[in-house]
């Protein structure tokens, strides 16, 4: 798995998908109505929200996670933990933690959204628990991808100044 999580075109793929998903969410959100469960975490925030919806918007939501937000996590979770991998090479195994986390966290908050938006709010209550635990691990897993990002290109600099001929 590391092999093929650290190949550019894999990297390339991931990054490209994330940002198309990125893109579509910014298109579909106004049909959702304009605010997202994935950004609220409290049950009782999450479910004035569904009130607030048409059945239109939550028809239009639903499709979103389903078709959208389910693929989000692989693309970004995918990418970051690659790039960590592929810049950190032994460390890299436990810094890619995070991303491999926040993968299953969010697939899990996207579920419980999917039965909300269907009509069962019964289980909002752990969006309280997940949502601000896939934020935590979203952003550390970009940190740690970043600083593995800028690590590259340091050695990337130094080797290239020590094998450039003397001037």
């Amino acid at each position: 798995m590391r092999v093929l999580l650290t190949k550019t075109s894999s990297l390339a793929l991931l990054f490209a998908a994330a940002i198309a998903l990125v893109f579509g969410f910014n298109l579909w959100t106004p049909s959702a109505g304009g605010t997202l469960l994935d950004g609220i975490g409290p049950a009782l925030e999450a479910q004035e929200l569904l009130a607030s919806m048409s059945e239109t918007q939550k028809t239009a939501h639903f499709r979103m996670t389903l078709w959208l937000d389910m693929l989000f996590p692989l693309a970004y979770g995918g990418f970051f933990a690659g790039m960590v991998l592929r810049n950190f090479e032994k460390p890299g195994v436990w810094l890619a933690i995070p991303a491999f986390l926040v993968i299953p966290i969010d697939i899990a908050e996207n579920v419980i959204q999917l039965i909300a938006l269907s009509g069962n709010e019964s289980l909002l209550g752990a969006k309280s628990l997940l949502t601000p635990t896939k934020f935590a691990l979203f952003n550390v897993a970009a940190v740690i991808a970043f600083a593995s990002l800028m690590s590259s290109g340091i050695r990337l600099l130094l080797n290239t100044r020590k094998n450039r001929p003397n001037e």
